[in-house]
């Protein structure tokens, strides 16, 4: 999965479709290579390093440019591809665990099963926060909160496992965008207000007036989570193969192990570089990175 030339087997609508690597050098060499001029590898490792480019834009995006800094958070990967990706955007974007929970290629469809029902409702309320009294914003969230209990029941939620987060949307006077924290009273609404403008933008004003634009209530309606299975502690299993995989680190085609996801029990740990294939994803753990599995089943990815 680190190279485009390496072998590729992905399920698809209960068809098996193999690109074996003589298909997909012949394939990059025609429509890539010869073109530009490169030889197959520099091609295939070309594109790769610009489908990195492209999400490492994305984490920054939504990372730093929403006033967080990524070394100081976990990447998680998942999908069919991010696994074969996760360990070089660590790599780049200064991160240093990851997680790659166990099936990531079916890991949003798992959590569109698990996660709590939720239905946001808003009403616009425009007034300097402090002018707004606390039966004002009572009877704001009231018909919210109505609003939000009846989608839930109809849905089937029981009245014991629906809740309700308040929030408000805050801005600086004169300012033409908001930020929304959440609601307990009115003294620490603006307290939270003026630490998530620090740090969203790098700043706050203490001394300006506070200007409320919507109240928001999500409504939530909890359900019954599954228990996550426990595997059996155990020795790091022998691969199932060794592959020839390219690295930039190593500027050259390395023997990597390739080891069964399904066949790693909880706290076999190895060192990169090394290759895991699973049904519905592969991952790709660069050299510099250390793997371990956890009792279900999740590998947390540092550096070695």
């Amino acid at each position: 999965a680190n190279l485009v030339l390496g072998r590729l087997g992905h399920s698809f609508l209960g068809g098996e479709i193999v690109l074996d690597a003589d298909g997909a050098r012949a394939a990059i060499e025609k429509r890539c290579a010869r073109p530009l001029g490169l030889d197959a590898v520099e091609a295939a490792h070309g594109i790769v390093e610009i489908a990195n480019a492209a999400m490492g834009n994305a984490l920054h995006l939504v990372s730093v440019q929403r006033g967080y800094d990524p070394r100081g958070y976990l990447l998680v990967a998942f999908g069919g591809c991010g696994p074969a990706h996760a360990t070089a955007l660590a790599r780049d974007a200064g991160i240093e665990t990851v997680l790659i929970p166990r099936s990531p290629g079916i890991f949003s469809a798992t959590g569109l099963l698990v996660t709590n029902l939720e239905h946001e409702h808003t009403a616009t309320v425009l007034a300097l926060l402090g002018s707004v009294s606390a039966d004002e914003l009572e009877s704001a969230f009231a018909p919210l909160e109505e609003a939000g209990r009846r989608e839930l029941e109809r849905e089937g939620t029981a009245s014991e496992d629906i809740a309700f987060v308040r929030l408000l949307d805050l801005r600086y006077v004169g300012q033409s965008f908001e930020l929304t924290v959440p609601f307990g009273n009115p003294d620490d609404a603006v307290a939270r207000f003026h630490e998530e403008h620090d740090r969203a933008y790098g700043f706050k004003a203490a001394e300006e007036r506070v200007e409320l634009v919507a109240v928001r209530l999500r409504a939530v309606g909890r359900i019954a989570k599954p228990r996550l299975p426990e595997l059996e502690g155990g020795a790091l299993p022998a691969p199932k193969e060794r592959r020839e995989v390219y690295f930039a680190e190593a500027g050259a085609f390395v023997e990597t192990p390739v080891y069964d996801r399904y066949q790693l029990p909880a706290g076999a740990g190895f060192e990169g570089p090394a290759v895991v294939d699973e049904y519905d994803s592969t991952l790709v753990v660069h050299p510099g990175f250390a793997a371990e599995t956890d009792v279900h089943g999740n590998l947390f990815l540092g550096r070695a």
